[in-house]
C-alpha cells in the first residue's frame, strides 16, 4: 500500500473534450463528454485499490449496504432491476400497492467532497494506509484541458473524483452509503435499492395514501441529507409509479422540499428497462423489438452490398449485432408470453431468409438448421435457465439470494444436474420469503 501510494505524490492528467453527437445546442456544457488520459501506472494502482475495497465490500456489510449495487462482483443493473420487480410481485400476490420513488444524483462524482469522504471512512473504521491513500488520491492532482487542437497550461484541482477512474465508482458508493441507513431509521417498512446514482425508495402497503406520505417524508429527509453533504438531487429525473391496476392512484403525488411536484405516471424507464404499472413489460418488449428491426434493416443495406458477404459473415452479423439486443435482460421479462415469442420469431425467421437468400416459403426449420441458429424460445428459456444456475453460486448474503426461496438449492455441479423443473422450487413470482 505505501509503494502504491507513492506513485500518487503527483498525478497527472489531460482532459479531452469530446462533443457527443447528434445534439441540436452545444451551448450547453452537458452535450460534451470528458476523458481524462492518465498514465497507465496510475490506472494499474487505482484498479488494485478498487479491487480490494470491493472485496471488502463482500465480506464486511459495514462498508456497504446490501442492495448498493455496481462495481461490485454478480451486482449488476439486471440484478437490480430483478430485485425491485421481485419487490412487487410479492407485493402483488399479497395484494399489497408498491409505490416507489425514483431519484438521480445531479452530476454525483462533482459533489464528493474530500474532508466527508475521509470522515466516513474513518468512521468504518477502514485502515489507516488506505484512508491516507485516498488523501492522496483526491489531492496533488494537476490536469490540462485539450480542445479542438488547443491544449491548456496544466493546473492544480482538489475537488471531486474523477468519472472515468476505475476506484470513483466504490468511493461514490461509500459516500452516499449513511443515506440509506438514515432514512430507514427515520421511516419504518421502507425499502431502497441504488445503482451508483440512481436511487429508489419505496414502500407497499394496502393504504396508498399512507404509502405516498412515506416517501413524501423519505424524500425530504433525502435531500435534507444532501445538503448537508453537498450532493445534489436532479428533479426533472424524479419519477413516482404505483405498481397496481386501479386507476384512481394515477391522481397521487409528491411535494419535494423545493415545492418540486411529483406525479405518477404510468410507465418509467429506469436502469435501461421501462416498468409500467401493470408490470406486463409491454412497453419495455416494444422498445427492443423497434431497435431490432432498425439494427436488422442496417444488416440487410450491408448484406445487399457490393461486398457480397457470404453466410458465415452474415451470421456472425446477426448473431453479435441483433441477438445480443433480444437476448439481453430477458431474465427480467420473459414468462413465456407467446405475444412476445411471436414478434421476435418474425423478426428471426425474415433475418434467416436474407441470410440464406432463400424465398418466403422456404422452410423455417430447414433454414435454422443450415444456419445452425437455435429457436427463439428456447434461446431465451436458456438464458433464464442459465442465470437460475447463477443465483445458485451468488453468496448468501447477495440481495437476489436472499429473495430465494428456501427450498431453492444451496449448490450445484455437473453430478447433481440441478433440476430447474422441479416441483419442489417455487415459482419466482410465488416466493415465500422474509426479504421485503
Amino acid at each position: 500500500m505505501q509503494r502504491i501510494q507513492h506513485i500518487f505524490d503527483r498525478r497527472e492528467g489531460t482532459k479531452i473534450i469530446l462533443k457527443k453527437s447528434d445534439k441540436l445546442n452545444y451551448s450547453i456544457s452537458k452535450i460534451y463528454r470528458i476523458i481524462t488520459l492518465l498514465n497507465c501506472l496510475d490506472k494499474v494502482a487505482e484498479k488494485i485499490i478498487a479491487v480490494q475495497l470491493s472485496y471488502t465490500a463482500e465480506i464486511n456489510d459495514k462498508l456497504l449496504n446490501f442492495d448498493q449495487m455496481k462495481d461490485r462482483k454478480q451486482r449488476s443493473a439486471i440484478k437490480t432491476v430483478l430485485n425491485l420487480v421481485h419487490n412487487v410481485q410479492m407485493a402483488k400476490s399479497r395484494e399489497n400497492t408498491l409505490i416507489c420513488l425514483l431519484l438521480d444524483v445531479k452530476e454525483a462524482f462533482d459533489h464528493v467532497t474530500l474532508k466527508q469522504l475521509i470522515k466516513i471512512l474513518i468512521k468504518l473504521k477502514v485502515l489507516i494506509n488506505l484512508i491516507n491513500w485516498v488523501k492522496c488520491f483526491l489531492q496533488n492532482r494537476v490536469t490540462d484541458l485539450a480542445f479542438d487542437d488547443e491544449r491548456q497550461k496544466p493546473k492544480k484541482i482538489t475537488t471531486e473524483i474523477s468519472q472515468d477512474s476505475s476506484i470513483s465508482l466504490i468511493l461514490f458508493l461509500i459516500y452516499i452509503r449513511y443515506l440509506f441507513l438514515k432514512i430507514r431509521a427515520k421511516i419504518e417498512n421502507l425499502q431502497s435499492f441504488s445503482y451508483i446514482d440512481d436511487v429508489a425508495l419505496y414502500v407497499k402497503k394496502k393504504n396508498i395514501d399512507k404509502n405516498v406520505k412515506m416517501l413524501e417524508n423519505a424524500a425530504k429527509i433525502a435531500f435534507t441529507w444532501a445538503e448537508n453533504n453537498a450532493v445534489q438531487f436532479d428533479d426533472s429525473k424524479s419519477e413516482l409509479i404505483h405498481f397496481e391496476s386501479h386507476k384512481a392512484t394515477l391522481n397521487q403525488m409528491i411535494i419535494l422540499l423545493n415545492n418540486t411536484v411529483i406525479k405518477s405516471k404510468t410507465c418509467v424507464r429506469w436502469l435501461e428497462v421501462w416498468l409500467n404499472r401493470k408490470l406486463n413489460f409491454k412497453v419495455h418488449v416494444q422498445t427492443k423489438i423497434a431497435t431490432v428491426i432498425r439494427t436488422l434493416h442496417s444488416l440487410f443495406r450491408l448484406m445487399n452490398s457490393e461486398w457480397e458477404l457470404n453466410v458465415k459473415s452474415e451470421k456472425q452479423l446477426y448473431l453479435t449485432c441483433v441477438t445480443s439486443i433480444s437476448n439481453y435482460d430477458v431474465e427480467i421479462w420473459w414468462n413465456n408470453q407467446k405475444s412476445y415469442l411471436v414478434k421476435f420469431r418474425k423478426l428471426q425467421n425474415a433475418a434467416l431468409r436474407k441470410i440464406l437468400s432463400a424465398f418466403w416459403t422456404s422452410s423455417i426449420d430447414a433454414m435454422q438448421i443450415e444456419v445452425e441458429i437455435s429457436l427463439m424460445k428456447i434461446r431465451l428459456d436458456q438464458k433464464c435457465k442459465n442465470y437460475a444456475i447463477q443465483i445458485v453460486e451468488l453468496s448468501k448474503k447477495h440481495s437476489i439470494r436472499k429473495r430465494t426461496s428456501i427450498s431453492y438449492s444451496s449448490q450445484y455441479s455437473i453430478e447433481l444436474n440441478l433440476d430447474l423443473n422441479a416441483l419442489k422450487y417455487l415459482n419466482w413470482n410465488e416466493m415465500k420469503t422474509n426479504v421485503s
